[in-house]
């Protein structure tokens, strides 16, 4: 777990909240920026990769709520990544902050996939994270509640580096402790946003999201990320 203890929401001692960007963490990815370069056709990426989210089919675009996107799991909403979206290697570390509030579990709310059914990674149910790479899938289970409708959170879910690939959770900087500490090192494509393979929608808004790969960050980089999230997302 990094050392990181059960609390990371307080700022780094050489970083405010203020001056901190998440581009001053190396390996920014992917970054849907709250209320930045968004239409219902398109976010544009603000890590500079080009991994914009677009849809052209009027008909799946989520409607534009909140500086995010609101996205109804009954309507086919999702979104396209250009530029390959996010590859990330086997036993590669990444990591994913997504500031969201989730409306229902009708559609088990995959937030990132790969257009089939062997990548995806989802919120399963209120208490439930589904993960599957390199043909295997993983169910981790937390305390009731913890992915509970109708409030704004953020969450951080971590892959760590290496062979175990171990699987952790915060949510409004906290780490949260799953039943059992379950792993998946596999390789990795995220392209596709709000949905698996154009099922399993999300239903809510997802207000923001950032995505970090290629090595662990330190316990001040995700308290530095967590912390400008919720300052910024009130939270």
């Amino acid at each position: 777990m990094l050392g990181l203890g059960s609390n990371i929401a307080s700022i780094g001692s050489h970083c405010s909240v203020s001056s901190f960007s998440p581009e001053d963490v190396s390996n920014l990815q992917l970054w849907l920026k709250n209320n930045h370069s968004l239409t219902v056709a398109q976010w544009d990426d603000s890590s500079g990769n080009g991994h914009h989210a677009a849809q052209s089919t009027s008909g799946n675009q989520a409607a534009v709520s909140e500086g995010g996107l609101d996205f109804e799991g009954t309507s086919n909403h999702h979104y396209d990544l250009a530029n390959t979206g996010v590859v990330v290697s086997s036993q590669e570390a990444f990591i994913i902050f997504i500031v969201c509030k989730i409306e229902s579990f009708d559609n088990q709310n995959s937030i990132l996939g790969t257009g089939d059914d062997d990548i995806f990674l989802e919120f399963q149910t209120a208490k439930k994270i589904r993960f599957k790479a390199g043909g295997t899938a993983i169910a981790i289970d937390y305390p009731n509640g913890t992915f509970a409708t109708g409030a704004k959170a953020v969450f951080a879910i971590q892959r760590e580096a290496g062979a175990t690939g171990n699987i952790n959770l915060f949510k409004n900087g906290s780490a949260v402790s799953p039943d059992s500490q379950l792993a998946n090192a596999g390789a990795i494509t995220f392209n596709v946003l709000a949905t698996r393979n154009n099922d399993r929608f999300f239903d809510g808004i997802i207000h923001e999201l950032l995505c970090y790969e290629t090595a662990n960050l330190t316990s001040d980089e995700i308290t530095n990320i967590n912390n400008y999230l919720t300052t910024k997302h009130g939270i």
